[in-house]
């Protein structure tokens, strides 16, 4: 009996095939596969299969007669992966067993079972089609997984394959009546609108309309600056903002050179460790510490996992169970110099970890699994030390700090001042430099005690508006109101960005953006609507618990959109003229990467003709000017803060540059070139 194994990634399938034993490695067409005695791993690479409509013909809505097709048939950009799907079709043929080993979730489960079922031509609930978990890609989870296979979990395939049939049903359908919608307005341009994004662009949305209609109002505080025993300190009025000038002129003016200590109180409180990580927290703390957006957080833990260094981490649970042998990775943690002492001074414990109350039935929370970590460089280096420093902070004692507030009395106005320390560093110790908290130590004081004020001072501020969204805590809203998932919640606000809705490293919705929600809320308000998006969440997560029918879930969806569809159609010519303008002035915005420096056109980028891109002038050839670009791949991220072109990151450490050479940061990675 021969058994063919399909791998998510080529990696996978070189680590699990030399876990196995020792394979015999063949190539064909520039794709790897492995030979075990009678086994073969053979890898895919993510997603072999998608949905096409089934007869493309006129460009029309709404369309639901789909069917499944290789990607590399309907998509010029996977063509690639037409290598994948051939070896997998010929080893399959030799085959008489097919283990599902993709990664453990809902969309591993749908790549694996498309493989088995139209590359492999067998039915993914037979006898001899299994399946392998695993959390980890070390070789002894690896080799429990092969030895103890489940059948395929179909609630988890069901709830995948239903979730690609909406979001196809949506995207596809709600991005051409939008687009068709612009055509019959005389504007020809491309929009797209998707079933989660959405309600996360309404989310942003709001919070911009917020911002815009925001009125700052003046106010004043009052603040004296006191020394004692050689500390400098401040305390501020206890009625904090003032309104009225005068009235804080007058208090101003009413204080003298000293301070009698009036009231002094000390309250100690416990701050227990962190929750392990779950992805969504992953996410905000590396942004928060590191300055890694989430989508990018998420490309190299993948890479971590792939690495067998951390645990998979599109997880949602905060829990580190027992079964894990903790105690096991704690001893291996320990053999790295940086980690050493802090793991062995935990080893004296009892090594009981402060989990959370967010679970997850197929994978714990994100840890490291104890293996040597060698050669990492950039921001997989900085994002393993987080993930490694958290799993010990879990384990750590609580933290005891120290609140010290004292009233003071000056000429009958009273003030406030307030400090916090760390008396008991308990778990900081192990979270280390993530571990900031702010220490203001205010000398000791008793009531009574004569304090001398070295200077009154009247500050005049203005009332802030509501903060926009980062990549992070979006991130975090969208979770809270259960949309999108773990695994592309990150996707959904990187599509934002392409599509020219969002811009800038906190969220500022652009005009074509609040377009988009002014008339769709107007007119057909549910493809905003977060309650219908989460009424689907929770169906499809009640398929993969066995509680609801996947043909169901889908006839719903199709049924809701088609009559969301109906009143689009009836507004389309509204909707149209509504978006027109907003949306040319977008694209135009888009594509340009600021002002040619030579003549009016604009810069855009190019392909070259030997390979590459480079960055030419709109109105080329009469205008020859070009800019050079790096040779590796790169990315756009935004617009410089100080002359607005276009930037643009490369390499894993994501280094940053303008593409405007003549830019005050004197940028040195773009060069000038003009041709001759």
């Amino acid at each position: 009996m021969t058994t063919l194994i399909v791998t998510e990634k080529p990696k996978v399938a070189e680590r699990i095939a030399k876990t196995l034993g020792n394979p015999e490695r063949f190539s064909r067409e520039g794709v790897s596969y492995y030979k075990v005695g009678d086994v073969f791993v053979v890898p895919a690479v993510g997603h072999l299969y998608g949905l096409k409509e089934r007869n493309p013909g006129q460009w029309k809505y709404p369309v639901f007669d789909v069917e499944w097709t290789a990607n590399y048939l309907v998509d010029k950009g996977a063509a690639y992966t037409k290598a994948y799907v051939e070896n997998i079709e010929r080893l399959a043929g030799k085959c008489d067993t097919f283990i599902n080993s993709c990664d453990y979730d809902v969309e591993g489960e749908v790549i694996g079972f498309n493989v088995i079922r139209f590359a492999c031509k067998a039915d993914p609930f037979k006898e001899n089609v299994r399946r392998m978990k695993y959390s980890t890609l070390t070789e002894e989870s690896i080799l429990k997984a092969y030895q103890n296979q489940e059948p395929i979990n179909k609630g988890m395939a069901d709830a995948g394959l239903a979730r690609h049939f909406l979001d196809w049903f949506w995207g596809i359908n709600l991005s051409r009546a939008l687009s068709i919608a612009t055509r019959r307005a005389g504007r020809y341009v491309t929009l797209s609108i998707g079933r989660v994004q959405g309600p996360t662009l309404k989310i942003l949305a709001a919070r911009e309309l917020s911002i815009k209609a925001f009125k700052s109002e003046k106010y004043w505080q009052v603040e004296l600056l006191l020394i004692k025993d050689r500390k400098q300190f401040s305390a501020l009025h206890e009625k904090d903002k003032f309104k009225d000038k005068t009235e804080a002129e007058r208090v101003k003016n009413a204080c003298g050179k000293t301070a009698v200590v009036v009231k002094t109180e000390k309250k100690r409180f416990n701050q227990a460790p962190p929750t392990p990580f779950d992805l969504t927290t992953l996410q905000t703390e590396a942004y928060k510490h590191l300055n890694i957006d989430p989508r990018r957080t998420m490309e190299i833990a993948q890479d971590l996992y792939i690495n067998a260094l951390i645990s998979y981490p599109r997880t949602s649970s905060q829990q580190l169970p027992p079964e894990l042998n903790l105690r096991g990775i704690m001893e291996k943690l320990s053999s790295n110099s940086e980690y050493g002492e802090l793991c062995k001074s935990l080893l004296e414990t009892k090594l009981k970890p402060n989990n959370g109350k967010k679970t997850d039935p197929a994978h714990p929370a994100i840890h490291p699994t104890g293996e040597r970590a060698a050669n990492l460089e950039g921001q997989h280096k900085k994002l393993y030390d987080l993930i490694v420093r958290r799993f010990m902070a879990t384990f750590g004692l609580d933290a005891v700090r120290q609140t010290m507030t004292v009233v003071f009395d000056n000429n009958g106005e009273r003030f406030i001042s307030s400090g916090t320390t760390t008396v008991e560093k308990g778990w900081h110790v192990y979270y280390g430099p993530y571990a900031k908290f702010e220490e203001v130590e205010l000398p000791e004081m008793n009531k009574g005690d004569v304090i001398d004020v070295t200077d009154i001072l009247l500050h005049e501020k203005e009332t802030q508006p509501p903060k926009r969204y980062t990549p992070a805590s979006i991130i975090k809203e969208m979770e809270k109101r259960n949309i999108g998932t773990k695994s592309t919640r990150s996707q959904i606000v990187d599509i934002l960005f392409r599509r020219t809705y969002v811009t800038g490293k906190t969220l500022e919705v652009t005009p074509l953006g609040l377009s988009v929600v002014k008339t769709l809320d107007k007119y057909c308000p549910e493809v905003l609507s977060d309650k219908l998006t989460r009424k689907f969440e929770e169906e499809m997560e009640g398929i993969q618990g066995g509680k609801m029918s996947m043909e169901k879930v889908v006839e719903d969806g199709r049924n809701t959109l088609g009559k969301i569809l109906d009143e689009f159609k009836q507004n389309e010519l509204k909707i149209g003229e509504s978006l027109g303008s907003s949306a040319v002035t977008a694209i135009r915005h888009r594509e340009s990467l600021g002002k040619c420096l030579k003549c009016d056109g604009n810069l855009v980028m190019r392909e070259s003709r030997y390979g590459g891109s480079f960055v030419g002038c709109s109105s080329y050839p009469k205008c020859t000017f070009i800019i050079s670009m790096p040779k590796t791949k790169v990315r756009r991220v935004g617009n410089c803060t100080h002359c607005d072109y276009a930037t643009f990151a490369y390499g894993d450490k994501g280094w940053k540059f303008c593409v405007n050479p003549e830019c005050p940061t004197k940028n040195k990675t773009a060069k000038t070139v003009e041709s001759v």
